[in-house]
């Protein structure tokens, strides 16, 4: 069964017809990040029968059931999603398609979003967190050019770990250059801990020299994956 493009799960109602064909997702969780698996099971469909899946809606190819009408496969969870939605997977027997039965998963893509890509050092910009599922609390660590900063973001909601906070990345006295800006869920800095998610974080020129036009050099930045 060919991987889907979903944006992850927090495990909804099993429905199924007269027949009790069920699905289930396991392990079982309230919210799946891109990039994990699950293993996909079902039951209750025509034995040695073809069973076709879908998800949202869309296609996703068939699987055969085993003798006693059951099916197990893994599920991969592939795909940007940019925010927390429930998604259904159906899946109908091909032999007799008033066999159905659906799940509904609810997951995201772990991601940092911002309005405004560009800015300027010191100014608040607004940050929406998503998939920070590996603690309570959001924080975010700047290194580079001699600054090394340790900000407290937010609080982070269930189920898939969100958050919407407004700070600086960097003070406007940040030095032109590269910085490397991550997001995790500890006080304490540790490059590419787990469960955290890098940016970079570039702090350029936007204005006149001071060597030629005798003012202080304006400065912008842009923050990328």
């Amino acid at each position: 069964m060919k991987a889907f493009t979903a944006a992850t799960v927090g495990l909804a109602a099993m429905a199924a017809t007269a027949d009790a064909a069920t699905l289930a997702l396991s392990p079982a969780k309230a919210c799946y990040l891109k990039g994990e698996s699950a293993t996909l099971s079902g039951t209750g469909f025509t034995a040695g029968g073809s069973v076709n899946v879908s998800v949202d809606g869309q296609d996703q190819g068939s699987l055969i059931a085993d003798t006693a009408g059951s099916f197990s496969v893994g599920f991969n969870f592939v795909g940007r999603l940019n925010a927390v939605k429930s998604h259904p997977i159906t899946a109908t027997d091909a032999t007799n398609p008033a066999i159905t039965a659906t799940l509904s998963f609810v997951g995201t893509t772990q991601q940092v979003a911002l309005k405004n890509r560009r800015g300027k050092p010191g100014t608040k910009t607004k940050m929406r967190g998503y998939g920070f599922v590996f603690g309570r609390k959001a924080f975010m660590h700047v290194r580079g050019h001699g600054i090394k900063s340790n900000k407290f973001l937010a609080r982070t909601k269930a189920p898939c770990g969100t958050f919407t906070v407004k700070k600086a990345f960097v003070p406007s006295s940040a030095p032109i250059g590269v910085y490397r800006v991550q997001f995790d869920h500890k006080k304490a800095y540790k490059k590419n801990r787990a469960g955290s998610i890098a940016y970079q974080l570039t702090v350029f020129p936007v204005g006149a020299s001071s060597a030629f036009a005798g003012v202080a050099v304006d400065r912008g930045w842009t923050l990328a994956r």
